[in-house]
């Protein structure tokens, strides 16, 4: 008997393996990554903090304030502020009523503090139509009769009061019944009274609703001008800004990231040729690391966004301090995340996919054998890289430089010229060939694999390159926004240093004196310059202080006004100018022979006696100029300005000097009025010792300044230099550590024929040391190249104000720390000599 059996063939489509194949590579990829996560570790990380960076981002441009509109206007569309002088002020908001319907009204007057804080007695109802976006209560309630405040945390700290006190001001008794704010400007200080309860405003405003036409038509008193609100911004939103400031991380972390799964291939490449000997197609071999990269990007992306929302939690209360705005914490941008989290995923996913197609492209028999697939030559890259470093800076030159409104150039400009970086850099790697021509064997041997593993040295020197740029860009920015002699920014005074100004002198306060028109206390109408002095002098003696200077202002403060403009752009020079009297030069130790008899302003400001077109003018500096800059005797055209650098260089220090030759020329002789008294002590000030000192200034009738809190030039520049430092150390950390595993195998030959501890020492440091200066030279220059075309129309910031001393950081310290680094991590004697080890 004959038995036949039929088999039928199963179906297998021969292509790609079908769904079970890919199943399995998927299972071995997820294999991969937690056998290998010690080698992806830095990737996840640095995908991770780029989504937290996104999250914060997004939630702290969504919630910064983009305009003041709501803190002062409320609801409204149009504002008036009549002054509380004017004889008709009822009369005229009654006509202004009739004429727009609905109004409110709020009044304020000003406060005595005895320091620079505006504080004021503000009328209004919070029931009010217009004004409730500019009112909100925290804590007890508002205000309903006299007798009553409300008034805000500030405020109340400063006269040291809770709900349920009572409040002594101005001769009248009022008891605290809850504190209120400002919503959308919380450094708005002030306290609340109800609606009736101040019978002699310093200041009243009528918020109402109109059309421009209805305004137009209306006359409204002599020297009042209606307001309407700032036109919104028609640059990028802020969110457009955070996704494109996320990319261009993004696009950095990408290049570490491909580095690091071309290694991870490399280190598994006799797996991946087992696979392929096994019947895996090109597809499958490409799928393990594709998918390997999508759960890196995956677990970055959540443990990335869980970091990014803790960290913003944790801000918010900071921010909302920082920027003065009451802040929600759940008012966040969720689409802009939920975008960062896919890009950190696409991110991963690229970079896996360029070592898969070089591993899946090469023969099984090679990839057995774990040799390393030659180096491709840059040069078709390098020559888009070039025209991308053309157009970026001339993009940039197009913009119009800083503070233009051209977003879209500058973004693209800066876009294109990061582009045009990450294209060329892997082609200077070219450079180390000649260079370790003649160098010793263990340098050329470096240099030679720098060239020969280009798939992630090229990678590492573009990501070096990239934070090189970023710093010494921000250094550029940074020196360019302080390097303005007009436009002055830092700190305003050292820690140790407090000014106590006489009534109507501080500049920080706003409008006229307090004390005019009989609104303030006796103590600040009837104060005299010489109780003032000796007022000062108990200052200092409170302080424990010897260190006392009187700062004087030309003529009366009160009808004269000395300011330094430059008249083709109408700016003036911001800081108060004092004269040089013989005291305070000495106090700063400029003896009467180093001042130039001709000079008429005495400044520390650097490139301010370079600036041409400039009006040193006494009385009102916006009048209209005549014939020659100059209204007669009035002003001094392109002022001779005398530098001397003992001058403080503090934002409200003495460092713009009026000498007596240009008061004479502006005739003013020798008129002089005290102005503030500059203490200093021998160490920082303590809180305790600025209450009493506010104390004292209080009951003189004077105000008091002490250092804020703006940061200073070598700080934003020595951050931005040492993130620049750390980021470009970590990389070449990395990236080294990756260039020599895959040269094991070189390693083992050169010690087994005898080579020592201090050759292998000498290749890893060379292999930073190179990747490291060529990286820091490289991003140095196309940072300059960006930067002097941004600023082409000034290039006295860029050129003439070099940060030498972070560019020595970078350019000559970053190869050093890395060679050094190199030296020292390195030596270690491989653990298997006689053969490879097996995967």
């Amino acid at each position: 008997m004959t038995v036949t059996m039929e088999y039928r063939p199963v179906e297998v489509d021969a292509g790609d393996g079908g769904m079970p194949a890919r199943r399995a590579v998927i299972r071995w990829a997820w294999r991969l990554f937690r056998r290998e996560w010690r080698a992806q570790v830095l990737v996840l990380a640095l995908l991770a903090v780029a989504v937290a960076a996104t999250v914060l981002g997004a939630a702290v441009a969504t919630n910064a304030p983009s305009s003041p509109n709501a803190a002062t206007f409320g609801t409204a569309d149009h504002l008036v502020s009549l002054p509380g002088s004017d004889p008709h002020l009822a009369a005229d908001i009654a006509a202004i009523g009739q004429r727009f319907g609905t109004v409110q009204v709020i009044e304020d007057q000003r406060l005595a503090t005895g320091t620079s804080q505006n504080v004021t007695l503000r009328a209004q109802d919070p029931a009010g139509p217009y004004g409730r976006p500019r009112l909100a209560l925290t804590s007890g309630r508002y205000p309903t009769g006299p007798g009553q405040v409300a008034m805000t945390s500030q405020v109340a700290s400063l006269y040291n009061l809770h709900v349920g006190d009572v409040w002594h001001e101005g001769g009248t008794a009022r008891r605290v019944v809850g504190l209120v704010e400002n919503p959308n400007n919380l450094l708005d200080e002030f306290a609340l009274v109800a609606p009736g309860q101040i019978g002699a405003p310093t200041q009243a405003t009528v918020l109402f609703d109109a059309t421009p036409d209805a305004v137009g038509a209306f006359t409204f008193p002599a020297g009042v001008t209606p307001q309407t609100p700032a036109p919104a911004s028609g640059g990028f939103s802020p969110e457009f800004v955070v996704l494109i400031s996320a990319i261009f991380g993004l696009v950095f972390i990408g290049l570490v990231a491909t580095a690091g799964f071309t290694v991870l291939a490399q280190r598994r490449l006799r797996s991946l040729g087992m696979l392929s000997s096994l019947g895996a197609t090109d597809r499958d071999v490409r799928l393990v690391m594709i998918a390997n990269g999508a759960v890196v990007g995956i677990v970055a992306a959540l443990c990335g966004a869980v970091v990014g929302l803790a960290a913003w939690f944790g801000y918010a209360p900071r921010l909302q301090t920082s920027t003065a705005h009451r802040i929600d914490p759940m008012h966040l941008p969720w689409w802009l995340v939920g975008v960062g989290m896919l890009l950190a995923v696409v991110t991963a996913v690229a970079a896996a996919r360029r070592p898969a197609r070089a591993v899946a492209r090469m023969p099984v028999a090679a990839a057995l054998s774990g040799h390393p697939a030659p180096p491709r030559a840059a040069r078709r890259l390098a020559v888009p890289g070039a025209v991308l470093l053309a157009v970026g800076p001339g993009l940039l030159a197009l913009s119009g430089g800083w503070g233009s409104q051209a977003q879209t150039k500058t973004y693209g400009g800066l876009l294109a010229t990061l582009l045009g970086l990450l294209l060329v850099a892997p082609a200077c790697l070219s450079v180390m060939g000649p260079v370790g021509r003649h160098a010793p064997i263990a340098v050329r041997l470096a240099l030679r694999d720098l060239v020969r593993y280009r798939a992630r040295s090229g990678s590492s020197l573009a990501a070096i390159s990239f934070a090189v740029l970023t710093a010494v860009f921000v250094s550029i920015l940074a020196t360019a926004r302080y390097a303005d002699p007009l436009d002055y920014f830092g700190h305003n005074l050292e820690a140790n240093q407090l000014i106590a100004y006489a009534p109507g002198a501080n500049p920080n306060l706003p409008g006229p004196p307090p004390g005019k028109g009989g609104q303030q206390g006796s103590a600040q109408q009837n104060a005299q310059p010489q109780d003032l002095g000796a007022q000062s002098g108990a200052i200092a003696a409170a302080l424990g202080s010897h260190d006392t200077v009187e700062l004087d202002t030309p003529g009366d403060p009160a009808t004269t006004y000395i300011g330094l403009v430059k008249t083709s752009t109408g700016r003036g020079a911001g800081g108060q100018i004092y004269v040089a009297t013989p005291a305070l030069l000495a106090h700063y130790g400029i003896a009467a022979d180093q001042v130039d008899p001709d000079a008429d302003l005495l400044t520390s400001r650097a490139g301010l006696d370079q600036l041409t077109g400039l009006n040193l003018s006494r009385g009102d500096p916006s009048a209209p100029p005549g014939p020659d800059g100059c209204t007669g005797d009035t002003c001094i055209a392109d002022p001779r300005i005398q530098t001397l650098d003992q001058l403080p260089v503090d934002v409200s220090g003495p460092n713009l000097l009026i000498t007596e030759h240009a008061l004479r020329r502006l005739g003013l002789g020798s008129q002089q009025t005290p102005a503030g008294w500059l203490i200093q002590t021998a160490r920082p000030l303590t809180s305790a010792q600025i209450n009493t000192a506010r104390q004292l200034a209080l009951a003189a009738g004077a105000t008091i300044e002490t250092r804020s809190q703006s940061p200073s030039l070598n700080e934003l520049r020595n951050w931005a230099t040492a993130a620049g430092i750390l980021i470009a150390l970590g990389v070449l950390a990395m990236t080294v550590g990756l260039i020599r595993g895959e040269a094991a195998g070189d390693l083992r030959t050169l010690t087994a024929t005898g080579a020592s501890s201090r050759v292998r020492r000498v290749i890893t440091g060379a292999t930073a040391g190179g990747l490291g200066l060529v990286g820091a030279v490289l991003g140095t220059a196309v940072a300059y190249l960006a930067a002097i075309s941004y600023y082409r129309s000034n290039l006295s910031m860029t050129v003439s104000h070099v940060p030498v001393g972070d560019l020595i950081a970078i350019v000559v310290g970053l190869p050093i720390v890395a060679t050094l680094g190199g030296w020292l991590f390195a030596g270690r004697e491989p653990r298997a000599i006689a053969q490879k080890p097996a995967d």
